[in-house]
């Protein structure tokens, strides 16, 4: 680690008391001190040390984080962030080929089709300055993309929606460590977006956000454009009275988006369209800045398919505890991991919902 300063932080991390555990879902749902924060960070300290010999078990510890930023959140040291040096060891793991079973296969469906799906047809429709980018966890949602066809339709809105394909954030190539990767898909999507004459983006996929948004400066690539959630998106459109719904009766359990509440510090404007639906909001124990990761699919951000099982569990009971009558969220990701919930998407809703709409 050349910056002193870098090691001086992960140092204190390693020697803090280790409080922020406590709000860590994979400690929690796992039990496991080895992935607690204050013990992954002894363990990058020992290993810029050189004195981890056993590489293997270095690398998987390294990919048994939620990447979730709870730690951040709960950290007393407010300039720190410990999957900043998490990443470190995932570019360690991957360029000596050390990366779980699931995340490499990831990697590999990614280095063969341009995306961690696989073979995609390209989505491009609709005109305008503002883009609509349809995510690789919203491209295979029928349902979803038919809610946001609706909507824009309603209302009357000139918005270009782009995805599918080879187009991706590159979140896949970055949560596995390969940076270099990672740099060269930021720079195609900087280049599909200008294509198209854009003046702002708005996404589905808090990843996508945080990609775009906090992550590609960081590696030199900046987008020229305004950049949102569709949650922000959404809230705007029914604050301006550019669609209209009918209200209904009854209570919603909204699970904030780990990522867009810990990193975006989105949390209000979902609450605001459940609110203008007519439902009464029934928050979970761990909610808002406190809420707790869904696990996220395997090989993802966590890279075992038990442990993000675990968190996922974790995460369904304390969502059920509310007894709601519907559950929602504002991530593709989080609606198909909390799907024994029959978690719908804010913008279903208001598609379910929205008057006069084709």
């Amino acid at each position: 680690m050349r910056d002193k300063n870098e090691l001086q932080q992960v140092t204190n991390c390693a020697l803090c008391a280790d409080m922020c555990k406590y709000s860590c879902p994979t400690y929690l749902a796992a039990g496991n001190e080895t992935i607690s924060p204050q013990k992954i960070a002894r363990l990058i300290v020992y290993e810029d040390k050189g004195l981890v010999e056993d590489r293997r078990g270095f690398s998987d510890v390294m990919f048994q984080s939620c990447m979730c930023g709870a730690c951040k959140r709960h950290c007393i040291y407010s300039d720190y962030d410990l999957r900043k040096f998490i990443q470190m060891g995932r570019s360690i793991a991957f360029r000596e080929d050390l990366l779980p079973d699931e995340t490499k296969k990831r990697v590999e469906t990614f280095m063969k089709y341009g995306n961690p799906q696989g073979e995609r047809q390209l989505i491009q429709k609709g005109s305008g300055t503002v883009g609509y980018f349809v995510s690789c966890s919203a491209y295979k949602d029928e349902e979803l993309l038919k809610a946001m066809d609706r909507i824009l339709s309603a209302s009357k809105e000139k918005v270009q929606q782009f995805g599918g394909a080879e187009i991706c954030c590159g979140a896949p190539l970055y949560y596995a460590g390969d940076i270099d990767g990672f740099k060269k898909i930021a720079k195609k999507l900087k280049r599909e977006i200008e294509a198209r004459g854009l003046d702002k983006v708005i996404t589905m996929c808090p990843n996508c956000l945080k990609m775009m948004r906090e992550l590609y400066p960081q590696i030199g690539v900046k987008l020229n454009v305004q950049l949102a959630h569709t949650s922000e998106f959404l809230a705007s459109l029914l604050d301006e009275g550019k669609i209209k719904v009918k209200k209904v009766k009854g209570t919603a359990t909204y699970h904030d988006p780990c990522i867009l509440a810990n990193d975006m510090d989105i949390t209000a404007p979902p609450r605001q369209i459940l609110t203008a639906l007519g439902y009464k909001i029934k928050e979970p124990v761990y909610t808002r800045e406190h809420t707790h990761c869904c696990g996220a699919p395997p090989g993802a951000r966590l890279g075992f398919s038990k442990l993000a099982d675990q968190v996922k569990s974790m995460r369904l009971g304390e969502l059920r505890e509310t007894g709601a009558d519907v559950y929602v969220s504002s991530c593709p990701s989080c609606k198909v991991v909390l799907s024994d919930l029959a978690v719908k998407d804010l913008a279903e809703l208001i598609s379910e919902q929205i008057v006069h709409g084709k």
